[in-house]
């Protein structure tokens, strides 16, 4: 098929993801995938008529994107509905930011949102929905194993319950080594001085947040560890911790492939101070397994519908089995069974979570397949 993705290709780490998980993915799967990158018009007013235009000009099979009303406007949807054109709205942020798509999303085909949580709230606006979870590019994830490295690692930025986890693992004479350009001497985030743009921006987001029920959580979240918890830092000092530099998607791969473990956050911002957090599925949940990774990571139910525990994946339920499963697996005895579990990991993603998977479930529920008569 002939698709048009809408999508802000700003070349940075933060937008370039989506190249190499399901863009990439899409074109081995046979289709012509072209980017409309709204960053190459002089405005926003531009870029929405220049997309009608450009559907208008050429037989186009889908069209689809991930942003939201203040990117794509709604007339803008509603003119590329007259066309004709089978449209997907992919909703990666729908678990804590719905309202940035209620204003388009009624008027697309198909809404794929990432996160069950919301979807009442998005079939109460009107729209067609499907729940699933992200995936990850076989291809550009892969295992790569060399010299295992005997440590719980972390790549990404610890903050809030990252940083909790990380402690209480280095607090308890467990290694743990982490990849991070965020984090300073004294173990902690420098924070950016905020403008008046700024505090308008958490004004709105908190507004938002305030309109639905995880909102809320999220928010009464926000505030407990303001007046509860005290701004942590990484325990530096400890002689079992390794703090280096980020790394390319790459190194990446190969580090989730040679951790011994590899610690997955599944807490959602601060709700970790909740007795009961939010859950977030995010990407690195399937890029550790796709890589051969094993992954330590709080015990999620909708997690454990896609991994077996003890087998894929390690799980635990508490601060003390935390602590406890860490130390039992990385215990030098247990190598072979790391390594069964990697390759069943890997073996697991390969096989149900692909974006291949997600994509050919979209396009069969869509019937893209039979109106264009097409093998996918």
């Amino acid at each position: 098929m002939n698709i048009l993705y809408y999508y802000r290709d700003s070349l940075s780490l933060m937008d370039s993801w989506q190249k190499i998980h399901f863009l990439d993915e899409l074109r081995r799967m046979g289709h012509i995938v072209t980017i409309f990158n709204y960053l190459d018009y002089s405005n926003l007013f531009q870029a929405n008529e220049e997309i009608i235009a450009k559907l208008k000009n050429r037989a186009w099979d889908f069209f689809m994107t991930a942003h939201g009303c203040d990117l794509l406007f709604p007339e803008t949807i509603q003119e590329i509905r007259k066309l004709g054109i089978p449209s997907l709205l992919i909703c990666f942020d729908n678990l804590h930011a719905p309202f940035m798509h209620k204003s388009i999303a009624p008027f697309f085909d198909l809404v794929w949102l990432t996160s069950f949580e919301t979807k009442p709230l998005f079939e109460k606006w009107g729209c067609n929905c499907i729940f699933q979870p992200y995936a990850a590019n076989p291809y550009t994830y892969f295992p790569h194993y060399g010299k295992e490295i005997k440590t719980v690692g972390f790549i990404g930025t610890p903050y809030g319950t990252r940083i909790e986890k990380i402690n209480d693992l280095v607090n308890s004479n467990v290694n743990c080594t982490v990849y991070s350009d965020k984090v300073n001497v004294a173990g902690i985030i420098p924070k950016r001085k905020k403008g008046i743009q700024d505090y308008w921006e958490m004004l709105r987001l908190d507004f938002d947040l305030i309109r639905f029920p995880v909102g809320r959580k999220v928010l009464e979240a926000k505030y407990c560890k303001k007046i509860l918890v005290k701004n942590s830092a990484l325990n530096i000092a400890s002689e079992y911790l390794n703090v280096y530099p980020s790394v390319s998607f790459e190194k990446m791969n190969e580090l989730y492939s040679n951790f011994s473990l590899t610690l997955g956050i599944t807490e959602l911002w601060d709700t970790y101070v909740l007795s009961k957090p939010i859950h977030k599925l995010h990407l690195r949940t399937f890029e550790i397994p796709m890589c051969g990774g094993l992954q330590l990571v709080s015990y999620v139910n909708e997690l454990g519908e896609y991994f077996e525990e003890d087998k894929e994946i390690i799980f635990y339920r508490s601060k003390d089995e935390f602590i406890e499963k860490a130390t039992f697996y990385l215990s030098k005895d247990k190598y072979t069974l790391r390594q069964k579990m990697k390759l069943a990991a890997r073996y697991r993603a390969e096989h149900e979570h692909t974006w291949r998977n997600r994509f050919e479930n979209i396009f069969n529920i869509m019937g893209v397949d039979k109106i264009y008569g097409k093998k996918l």
